[in-house]
Protein backbone atom coordinates (compact mmCIF):
# COMPACT_ATOMS: atom_id res chain seq x y z
CA UNK A 1 0.00 0.00 0.00
CA UNK A 2 0.66 3.28 -1.11
CA UNK A 3 0.75 6.58 0.53
CA UNK A 4 0.36 9.53 -1.60
CA UNK A 5 2.87 8.48 -3.90
CA UNK A 6 5.36 7.58 -1.13
CA UNK A 7 6.46 3.54 -0.52
CA UNK A 8 5.13 2.30 2.43
CA UNK A 9 8.00 -0.19 3.58
CA UNK A 10 11.00 1.86 3.23
CA UNK A 11 13.30 3.60 5.48
CA UNK A 12 12.05 6.18 7.72
CA UNK A 13 14.16 8.88 5.92
CA UNK A 14 12.65 11.78 6.96
CA UNK A 15 12.45 10.95 10.62
CA UNK A 16 16.05 10.12 10.87
CA UNK A 17 16.98 13.38 9.49
CA UNK A 18 14.84 15.46 11.48
CA UNK A 19 16.36 13.85 14.72
CA UNK A 20 19.47 13.53 13.34
CA UNK A 21 19.84 17.47 12.53
CA UNK A 22 18.29 17.81 15.99
CA UNK A 23 21.22 16.11 17.66
CA UNK A 24 24.11 17.60 15.46
CA UNK A 25 22.41 21.07 16.58
CA UNK A 26 22.95 19.67 20.09
CA UNK A 27 26.22 19.15 19.92
CA UNK A 28 27.62 22.31 18.48
CA UNK A 29 25.45 24.49 21.31
CA UNK A 30 26.11 22.93 24.63
CA UNK A 31 29.07 23.04 26.96
CA UNK A 32 30.40 19.32 26.42
CA UNK A 33 32.21 19.09 30.02
CA UNK A 34 28.21 20.03 31.23
CA UNK A 35 26.31 17.69 28.94
CA UNK A 36 26.75 14.04 31.39
CA UNK A 37 25.84 15.91 34.39
CA UNK A 38 22.02 15.39 34.26
CA UNK A 39 21.90 17.78 36.92
CA UNK A 40 21.78 21.05 35.12
CA UNK A 41 21.42 22.49 31.87
CA UNK A 42 24.34 22.39 29.48
CA UNK A 43 22.93 24.28 26.56
CA UNK A 44 25.19 27.76 26.39
CA UNK A 45 23.26 30.56 27.55
CA UNK A 46 25.03 32.33 24.21
CA UNK A 47 22.67 29.80 22.20
CA UNK A 48 19.48 30.28 24.25
CA UNK A 49 19.66 33.85 24.02
CA UNK A 50 20.02 33.96 20.10
CA UNK A 51 17.79 31.67 19.00
CA UNK A 52 15.53 30.62 21.66
CA UNK A 53 11.79 31.08 21.14
CA UNK A 54 11.09 34.04 23.52
CA UNK A 55 8.61 36.98 22.89
CA UNK A 56 9.90 40.13 23.76
CA UNK A 57 12.59 39.31 20.99
CA UNK A 58 10.20 37.96 18.08
CA UNK A 59 7.49 40.95 18.67
CA UNK A 60 10.16 43.99 19.57
CA UNK A 61 13.44 42.92 16.91
CA UNK A 62 11.46 40.84 14.47
CA UNK A 63 13.34 37.76 14.92
CA UNK A 64 10.85 36.06 13.57
CA UNK A 65 13.28 32.86 13.10
CA UNK A 66 12.66 32.14 16.74
CA UNK A 67 9.42 30.55 16.37
CA UNK A 68 11.00 27.84 14.66
CA UNK A 69 14.69 27.49 15.55
CA UNK A 70 13.70 27.32 19.24
CA UNK A 71 12.86 23.51 18.85
CA UNK A 72 16.02 22.18 17.62
CA UNK A 73 17.36 23.37 20.69
CA UNK A 74 17.62 21.62 23.70
CA UNK A 75 18.22 22.20 27.17
CA UNK A 76 20.22 19.09 28.35
CA UNK A 77 20.99 15.42 27.17
CA UNK A 78 17.39 14.23 28.97
CA UNK A 79 15.70 16.42 27.00
CA UNK A 80 17.14 15.49 23.91
CA UNK A 81 17.59 11.55 24.29
CA UNK A 82 13.57 11.74 25.29
CA UNK A 83 12.46 13.59 22.42
CA UNK A 84 14.51 12.11 19.94
CA UNK A 85 13.13 8.24 21.65
CA UNK A 86 9.87 9.95 21.06
CA UNK A 87 10.41 11.15 17.32
CA UNK A 88 11.67 7.93 16.17
CA UNK A 89 9.08 5.74 16.84
CA UNK A 90 6.05 8.31 16.22
CA UNK A 91 7.90 9.41 13.50
CA UNK A 92 8.52 6.10 11.98
CA UNK A 93 4.86 5.46 12.58
CA UNK A 94 3.57 8.00 10.62
CA UNK A 95 5.69 8.28 7.71
CA UNK A 96 5.32 4.97 6.69
CA UNK A 97 2.31 5.64 6.20
CA UNK A 98 1.78 8.97 4.90
CA UNK A 99 6.02 9.17 3.12
CA UNK A 100 8.85 11.89 3.77
CA UNK A 101 7.19 14.56 2.56
CA UNK A 102 4.00 14.49 4.37
CA UNK A 103 6.17 13.70 7.63
CA UNK A 104 8.02 16.82 7.17
CA UNK A 105 5.18 18.98 6.52
CA UNK A 106 3.49 17.42 9.33
CA UNK A 107 6.57 18.07 11.90
CA UNK A 108 6.92 21.95 10.37
CA UNK A 109 2.84 22.68 11.19
CA UNK A 110 3.29 21.04 14.30
CA UNK A 111 6.65 22.75 15.56
CA UNK A 112 4.69 26.30 14.48
CA UNK A 113 1.56 25.40 16.22
CA UNK A 114 3.91 24.43 19.54
CA UNK A 115 5.93 27.70 19.39
CA UNK A 116 2.43 28.93 19.33
CA UNK A 117 0.51 27.89 22.24
CA UNK A 118 3.96 28.09 24.13
CA UNK A 119 3.88 31.62 23.34
CA UNK A 120 0.32 31.90 24.03
CA UNK A 121 0.74 31.11 27.38
CA UNK A 122 4.50 32.03 28.53
CA UNK A 123 5.16 34.91 25.55
CA UNK A 124 8.01 36.46 27.94
CA UNK A 125 9.76 32.87 28.89
CA UNK A 126 12.41 31.21 27.05
CA UNK A 127 11.37 27.87 25.32
CA UNK A 128 13.39 25.49 23.96
CA UNK A 129 12.82 21.47 22.50
CA UNK A 130 10.79 19.60 19.92
CA UNK A 131 8.39 18.47 22.21
CA UNK A 132 5.59 20.57 20.78
CA UNK A 133 6.39 19.20 17.01
CA UNK A 134 6.93 15.47 18.73
CA UNK A 135 3.15 16.25 19.94
CA UNK A 136 1.97 16.83 17.00
CA UNK A 137 3.06 13.96 15.49
CA UNK A 138 1.23 12.20 18.18
CA UNK A 139 -1.92 13.73 17.26
CA UNK A 140 -1.73 13.62 13.41
CA UNK A 141 -0.73 9.79 14.15
CA UNK A 142 -3.92 8.93 15.31
CA UNK A 143 -6.04 10.60 13.28
CA UNK A 144 -4.28 9.35 10.18
CA UNK A 145 -4.90 5.48 11.47
CA UNK A 146 -8.33 5.93 12.69
CA UNK A 147 -9.02 7.85 9.02
CA UNK A 148 -7.81 4.53 7.71
CA UNK A 149 -10.16 2.63 10.15
CA UNK A 150 -7.17 1.32 12.24
CA UNK A 151 -8.09 1.72 16.07
CA UNK A 152 -5.35 4.02 17.35
CA UNK A 153 -7.08 3.38 21.21
CA UNK A 154 -6.51 -0.56 21.49
CA UNK A 155 -2.88 0.09 19.63
CA UNK A 156 -2.08 2.32 22.63
CA UNK A 157 -1.54 5.45 20.64
CA UNK A 158 -4.64 7.00 22.41
CA UNK A 159 -3.32 5.89 25.86
CA UNK A 160 0.32 7.52 25.19
CA UNK A 161 -1.63 11.06 24.61
CA UNK A 162 -3.64 11.20 27.27
CA UNK A 163 -0.41 9.58 29.63
CA UNK A 164 1.51 12.98 28.09
CA UNK A 165 -1.43 15.62 28.36
CA UNK A 166 -1.16 14.26 31.75
CA UNK A 167 2.69 14.58 32.25
CA UNK A 168 2.84 17.91 31.04
CA UNK A 169 0.53 19.55 33.91
CA UNK A 170 2.11 17.87 36.48
CA UNK A 171 5.88 18.32 36.16
CA UNK A 172 7.36 21.59 37.03
CA UNK A 173 9.58 23.29 33.95
CA UNK A 174 7.17 22.00 30.94
CA UNK A 175 5.77 24.24 28.39
CA UNK A 176 2.15 22.99 28.40
CA UNK A 177 1.00 25.76 25.87
CA UNK A 178 3.90 24.17 23.76
CA UNK A 179 2.44 20.44 23.64
CA UNK A 180 -1.03 21.24 23.79
CA UNK A 181 -0.48 23.72 20.64
CA UNK A 182 1.69 21.02 18.55
CA UNK A 183 -0.68 18.46 19.20
CA UNK A 184 -3.79 20.31 17.81
CA UNK A 185 -1.61 21.75 15.39
CA UNK A 186 -0.90 18.06 14.27
CA UNK A 187 -4.88 16.93 14.36
CA UNK A 188 -5.51 19.28 12.11
CA UNK A 189 -2.58 18.12 9.94
CA UNK A 190 -4.48 14.64 10.43
CA UNK A 191 -7.33 15.84 9.34
CA UNK A 192 -5.36 17.40 6.26
CA UNK A 193 -3.94 14.62 5.12
CA UNK A 194 -6.97 12.32 5.23
CA UNK A 195 -7.07 8.65 4.71
CA UNK A 196 -3.56 8.05 2.75
CA UNK A 197 -4.76 4.38 1.94
CA UNK A 198 -7.35 5.25 -0.40
CA UNK A 199 -7.39 4.56 -3.98
CA UNK A 200 -5.48 7.01 -6.56
CA UNK A 201 -8.69 6.08 -9.35
CA UNK A 202 -12.13 5.43 -9.88
CA UNK A 203 -13.02 2.13 -9.85
CA UNK A 204 -12.72 0.27 -13.32
CA UNK A 205 -15.58 -0.79 -15.52
CA UNK A 206 -14.47 -4.42 -14.45
CA UNK A 207 -15.14 -3.73 -11.12
CA UNK A 208 -18.07 -2.59 -10.91
CA UNK A 209 -19.63 -5.67 -13.33
CA UNK A 210 -17.91 -7.79 -10.68
CA UNK A 211 -20.36 -7.65 -8.15
CA UNK A 212 -17.95 -7.25 -5.53
CA UNK A 213 -18.28 -4.58 -3.07
CA UNK A 214 -15.97 -1.60 -4.12
CA UNK A 215 -14.58 0.82 -2.11
CA UNK A 216 -15.28 4.15 -4.22
CA UNK A 217 -13.71 6.47 -2.07
CA UNK A 218 -11.11 8.81 -3.80
CA UNK A 219 -7.93 9.86 -1.92
CA UNK A 220 -7.90 13.17 -1.50
CA UNK A 221 -5.69 15.62 -4.07
CA UNK A 222 -2.28 16.44 -2.83
CA UNK A 223 -2.76 19.78 -4.00
CA UNK A 224 -5.58 19.98 -1.44
CA UNK A 225 -3.47 18.56 1.09
CA UNK A 226 -0.49 20.65 0.72
CA UNK A 227 -3.02 23.77 0.50
CA UNK A 228 -4.21 22.80 4.03
CA UNK A 229 -1.25 22.24 5.81
CA UNK A 230 0.39 25.46 4.40
CA UNK A 231 -2.94 26.91 5.86
CA UNK A 232 -2.23 25.14 8.94
CA UNK A 233 1.10 25.99 9.20
CA UNK A 234 0.41 29.68 8.29
CA UNK A 235 -2.33 30.28 10.58
CA UNK A 236 -0.29 28.96 13.13
CA UNK A 237 3.05 31.02 12.66
CA UNK A 238 0.79 34.38 12.25
CA UNK A 239 -0.81 33.26 15.82
CA UNK A 240 2.62 32.53 17.17
CA UNK A 241 3.40 36.34 15.88
CA UNK A 242 0.08 37.30 17.60
CA UNK A 243 1.25 35.63 21.11
CA UNK A 244 4.44 37.15 21.19
CA UNK A 245 3.20 40.55 20.99
CA UNK A 246 1.25 39.77 24.22
CA UNK A 247 4.45 40.04 26.09
CA UNK A 248 4.02 42.99 28.69
CA UNK A 249 0.56 41.89 28.90
CA UNK A 250 0.11 37.75 28.92
CA UNK A 251 -3.15 36.59 28.62
CA UNK A 252 -2.90 33.67 30.79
Amino acid sequence: MRGLGVGRGGQPAATVVLGAVSVVVFFGTHELARVLPFSRSSLRYSVLDGYGTLGPYIAEFGEWWRIVTGTFLHADLRHLLFNMLVLYLLGRRLERSVGPALLTGTYVVSLLGGSAGALLLRPDAFVVGASGAVYGLMGAAFVVEYLRGGKPWQDGLGSLIIINVLISFLIPGISIGGHLGGLVAGVLAGFAIGDASRRQHLPTLAERLSGEPVDTRSRRSPLVVWGLLALTGSASFAGALAAASTWRNPLF
